[in-house]
C-alpha cells in the first residue's frame, strides 16, 4: 500500500538512503510545513515535528533549508514573524532569509533578499536581484538569478513599501503587534513559564521589553 512520506515514521529510512547516496550536504524541505504532521500553528507540536529534521541534518553534517511563504497582510511588520504557521518555524532556524518584490522610492518594482534573523552572524542587510531568461545549452531555455547591489537596513525596512499608508509601518507599534502575535502563538496551548517565553523570544529576535509591553496591551 502506497502512502505519503511521514516525517514521524520515515526519518530513519531517509537517513539510511542519504548515507547510501553519500556526501549529502543540503536538505531542502518545500514547504517546511509538510514536515509537521500535527497543527503547524501550535508552537509545541511544530517544534517537536521539526526536531527530527534538525537531527537528520546534524547526523549527515548537512545544511537544512526549509521554504515557506508569508501570511497575507502584515505590511510593515517584521517579515520573520509573518511566515505561515507557528513562530517555531523561525525560532528553530539559525538563519531566516526573506525574499519579496517591493516598490522602491522610484515607484519601480525590485526584488530583495534580506536577512530576517541570524543567530550566527549579522541579522540585517541583503541584496537586490532579478530573474533573467537564459540559454545555458543550445535549445535549453531556463531562468537564473542575477544578483544586484548590496543593500543596508533591517528586513522590515527593506521589504516595506515606502508608499504604504498603513499605520502599522511605525516601528514601535508594529514591533509590539509582532510581539503580541508571538505571545498568542506561544500561549495557544496553555500556560508557559516566563523563562521559556524569554528563550523563545530571544530565538525569534524579539526583545523582552517589547514582549512585556505587548503583554500589557493584550
Amino acid at each position: 500500500v502506497m502512502r505519503s512520506f511521514d516525517p514521524a515514521l520515515d526519518m530513519l529510512g531517509l537517513q539510511t538512503q542519504a548515507e547510501r547516496i553519500g556526501n549529502v550536504r543540503l536538505i531542502i524541505v518545500d514547504p517546511v510545513v509538510s514536515a509537521v504532521t500535527g497543527d503547524s500553528h501550535k508552537n509545541t507540536e511544530t517544534r517537536r515535528a521539526l526536531q527530527p529534521l534538525v537531527d537528520l541534518a546534524a547526523n549527515l553534517n548537512a545544511a537544512l533549508l526549509g521554504i515557506t511563504h508569508f501570511s497575507k497582510g502584515g505590511q510593515g511588520s517584521d517579515p520573520a514573524q509573518r511566515v505561515l504557521g507557528s513562530v517555531a518555524f523561525t525560532a528553530v532556524a539559525r538563519v531566516v532569509l526573506v525574499a519579496a518584490k517591493v516598490k522602491g522610492d522610484d515607484g519601480e518594482d525590485r526584488r530583495i533578499l534580506a536577512r530576517g534573523k541570524s543567530n550566527i552572524g549579522p541579522d540585517d542587510g541583503g541584496y537586490t536581484y532579478s530573474l533573467e531568461q537564459c540559454e545555458p545549452l543550445p535549445d535549453i531555455h531556463a531562468s537564473r538569478v542575477a544578483w544586484g547591489a548590496a543593500v543596508e537596513g533591517s528586513a522590515r525596512e527593506l521589504l516595506s513599501d515606502p508608499n504604504e499608508q498603513d499605520s502599522n509601518t511605525e516601528d514601535g507599534k508594529s514591533a509590539i503587534e509582532d510581539a503580541g502575535q508571538f505571545l498568542r502563538d506561544v500561549l495557544a496551548e496553555g500556560p508557559v513559564t516566563s523563562k521559556v517565553i524569554q528563550q523563545q523570544a530571544r530565538e525569534a529576535g524579539i526583545s523582552w521589553r517589547t514582549v512585556r509591553r505587548a503583554a500589557d496591551d493584550l
